[in-house]
């Protein structure tokens, strides 16, 4: 047993470097993804590893989008509270509830989870439309190709 599990452990892991069929490309230049579509994004929030290239309000935008299941919890809120006026027992047990800020609570809680999910929709549409012009791009490139050969 000892033997197998020291064998495991020093085979290298399966995966793209040990296939050579599956190996890594070598990295695209700038200049070449920028051609290709990828420098110019229109996205609410621009993902990947700016490292400081980022605004304050890009930033900003990408924690608000992260909000999008704090309706959820706003709906499960609501749902404790309204138990409340259906049940005594849920009553009595969830009496710390009962204040006029928790329930002003849940439903800004549903409206920013709303809002969040807006801004994320737009997000994801935005790297889908820059996705399209990308593979519009190639297929026209691909076509010409075609054409010239």
């Amino acid at each position: 047993f000892w033997l197998k599990l020291l064998l495991l452990r020093s085979a290298p892991p399966p995966g793209p470097a040990s296939d050579p069929a599956r190996r890594a490309s070598p990295p695209t230049p700038p200049a070449q993804l920028a051609m290709a579509g990828h420098g110019a994004s229109k996205a609410v929030v621009p993902h990947g590893h700016g490292h400081g290239e980022a605004s304050p309000l890009a930033g900003i935008l990408h924690l608000f989008t992260k909000l999008k299941n704090l309706g959820i919890a706003g709906y499960a809120l609501e749902a404790l509270l309204e138990l409340g006026h259906t049940s005594k027992r849920a009553h009595h047990r969830f009496h710390f509830l009962h204040k006029p800020w928790v329930h002003l609570l849940a439903i800004l809680m549903i409206l920013v989870g709303h809002l969040a999910e807006h801004v994320h929709q737009e997000e994801e549409n935005h790297h889908q439309e820059a996705r399209m012009a990308d593979l519009e791009a190639r297929v026209a490139a691909l076509g010409a190709g075609k054409k010239a050969s």
